[in-house]
């Protein structure tokens, strides 16, 4: 059982460096795949739409409200704008 584990962790690893990831933007993104407690698509859109409004460069504009306020602005806003299908 624990070969199967090892494999898969190797398989997550791999994949990992093949989408240029860390752990924390994989969980992130991971996070993201599932939507938070009551969200839709919607209102992930209008939240996204509140961070970014009508900037050219959507995530950075993200990353500029949300320092100080998560770990890792980057890869939240990085993960949240692949799951609305921004990038």
């Amino acid at each position: 059982m624990s070969c199967c584990r090892e494999s898969r962790a190797a398989r997550l690893a791999i994949e990992l460096h093949r989408k240029g990831l860390t752990a924390e933007s994989a969980a992130l993104e991971a996070a993201w795949e599932d939507l938070p407690r009551g969200w839709t698509m919607e209102s992930a859109r209008k939240f996204w739409a509140s961070l970014t409004g009508d900037r050219k460069h959507k995530v950075t504009a993200c990353i500029k409200k949300m320092r100080g306020k998560v770990d890792d602005p980057g890869a939240f806003c990085g993960s949240l704008a692949s799951k609305l299908g921004e990038r």
